[in-house]
C-alpha cells in the first residue's frame, strides 16, 4: 500500500487491526461520523435540525442499503439474517435519538459503522469463532491471544483515547479498514474520497496511534 513516498506493508497494520478487532469483540466497536467524534454529541435541538437529521437518516436508508445488505451478507452469510441485522441497526438510532439529534458529519460513515458494530453483536451470537471474511486485497489479521477483562478494558479505553486524537477523516479511515475490514473501494465510497485517499488516511492514522500507544 502507497502513502506518499512511504511503503506499508500488511504487517504495519496487523497489530493495530488486530488490537481494533479484538476490542469489537468485546463489544466496544467505534461507531464514527459523529461530532464530536466517537461521542454521540447529543444535545437538543430545534425541530428544524431534527427533521433534516431524519430526512439525511431516510436517505442514507434508501442510498445506502444495497452496500450494508452486500457487506452484512458478506459477514453473516444469510441473506435474511443480514436484512434483519440491517434493519435493526436502523431501528436502534431511531430509538436512541428520539428526544435528541446528533450532530452528524458523514451520515454514510455513521450509518455503516452502526450496522457494522451490529453485524458484529450477530456474529457474537451465533458465531463464536469468528472468521475474517476479506477479500483477497484486505489485510492480513493477526489473532492474538483472548486477554483477561481488566486488560479487555484498559485496551478499548487506551484506543479510544488514541483515536479522538486522529483527524476525522484518519478515524474514519482506520475503524471502516481495519476494525470493521471494509474495503478500500467501499471506504473510498462511504468517505466520499478516492482509493488513493483512504490508503493515505489509513496509513497516517495507524501512525499516529501507534506513536500515542506506545507512549
Amino acid at each position: 500500500m502507497v502513502a506518499g513516498t512511504d511503503i506499508i506493508t500488511n504487517d504495519e497494520f496487523a497489530g493495530i487491526s488486530a488490537l481494533l478487532l479484538q476490542i469489537a469483540d468485546t463489544g466496544e466497536g467505534t461507531v464514527v461520523g459523529l461530532v464530536p467524534a466517537g461521542r454521540a454529541g447529543l444535545r437538543r435541538v430545534s425541530r428544524t435540525q431534527a427533521a433534516e437529521f431524519d430526512r439525511r437518516l431516510e436517505q442514507a436508508y434508501r442510498d445506502r442499503m444495497p452496500a450494508l445488505l452486500r457487506h452484512a451478507v458478506r459477514k453473516v452469510g444469510d441473506h435474511g439474517r443480514a436484512e434483519d441485522v440491517v434493519q435493526r441497526a436502523f431501528e436502534k438510532i431511531l430509538r436512541r435519538f428520539q428526544e435528541n439529534r446528533p450532530e452528524i458529519s458523514n451520515i454514510d460513515a455513521y450509518v455503516f459503522t452502526t450496522v457494522c458494530n451490529e453485524i458484529n453483536r450477530e456474529l457474537r451470537d451465533v458465531i463464536p469463532a469468528r472468521r475474517n471474511a476479506a477479500d483477497p486485497e484486505e489485510l492480513d489479521v493477526i489473532a492474538l491471544p483472548r486477554k483477561d477483562v481488566s486488560t479487555q478494558v484498559a485496551d478499548a479505553l487506551a484506543v479510544r483515547a488514541a483515536l479522538a486524537e486522529l483527524s476525522p477523516r484518519e478515524r474514519e479511515a482506520v475503524v471502516m479498514r481495519l476494525q470493521w475490514q471494509l474495503s478500500v473501494a467501499e471506504a473510498a465510497e462511504v468517505m466520499h474520497l478516492s482509493d488513493g485517499a483512504v490508503k493515505r488516511y489509513t496509513a497516517d492514522g495507524v501512525r499516529r496511534l501507534r506513536e500515542r500507544l506506545s507512549a
